[in-house]
């Protein structure tokens, strides 16, 4: 059996910034609204999350006995006043360094390795929503612009998980939002990309109108009637907006 307080322990000796462990049960759709989300289309053409629904929502369906979900953050350097400014070419700040996807992953595999357990190693690449299990496991909480917003980093933070068959001694306990009546990052968007969804104070990101998802995952054009502010790679407008991030600088 795992121990949650080792598990932290070697975590940050690894290099993570902060850890948490969630059982691996299925989560809610009030936790991870992915369903109501994309019966909206506000998916755009990711295509891709429309395939693989219920592993989304459910580890063990992707891991056969998966017991726990070790959460795992890393935090980067928020964008600096001066790279705040809106000049053309603008680059969000986790897209500065080092790709994150290969820092994460060796990270986890060190943690993997150092804990002596069979685990699947998650970092953007499988179907598994890394913020919502970071969530659950007590990491931070889900802020109105969708990311999760951690006490210490706010929401400049990258994460990756490992599903594990391996049963944990203690499981955290999500966090509650503490975002209360601030919609600074809703009204900050230029292209009014963050929505309300059905469920009470949940709010979702309509990609069509989002300029990260033009300079990021769609090879067409921005469309004419949408600001990126400067933004070529990415967009930090929502974030930096954020009381959580402010605190960072």
């Amino acid at each position: 059996m795992l121990h949650l307080a080792e598990i932290k322990r070697i975590a940050c000796e690894v290099g993570f910034d902060a850890c948490g462990v969630a059982q691996a049960d299925a989560l809610t759709d009030s936790e991870y609204p992915l369903r109501e989300w994309l019966s909206r289309g506000w998916h755009g053409g990711l295509a891709y999350m429309e395939r693989n629904v219920e592993k989304r929502m459910d580890p063990r369906l992707l891991l056969p006995g998966a017991q726990s979900v070790i959460c795992c953050v890393s935090a980067y350097p928020p964008p600096s006043e001066a790279e705040n400014t809106e000049n053309p070419g603008r680059i969000a700040a986790y897209a500065r360094g080092r790709d994150y996807h290969t820092v994460v992953k060796h990270m986890l595999f060190e943690l993997r390795q150092r804990l002596g357990i069979q685990a699947k190693a998650c970092c953007d690449t499988v179907p598994v929503s890394d913020k919502r299990w970071a969530a659950r496991a007590g990491l931070g909480w889900i802020g109105r612009h969708t990311l999760l917003v951690t006490p210490l980093w706010g929401s400049w933070v990258n994460l990756g998980e490992l599903l594990t068959v391996e049963p944990c001694d203690a499981y955290d306990h999500p966090l509650p939002s503490r975002c209360s009546a601030c919609n600074l990052c809703v009204d900050a968007c230029p292209n009014h990309a963050l929505a309300p969804l059905a469920h009470p104070h949940s709010f979702a990101l309509d990609v069509r109108r989002c300029t990260a998802y033009y300079t990021t995952h769609n090879p067409t054009p921005l469309p004419p009637h949408l600001d990126p502010h400067g933004y070529s790679l990415g967009c930090d407008i929502c974030q930096s907006a954020c009381p959580y991030n402010q605190q960072q600088h």
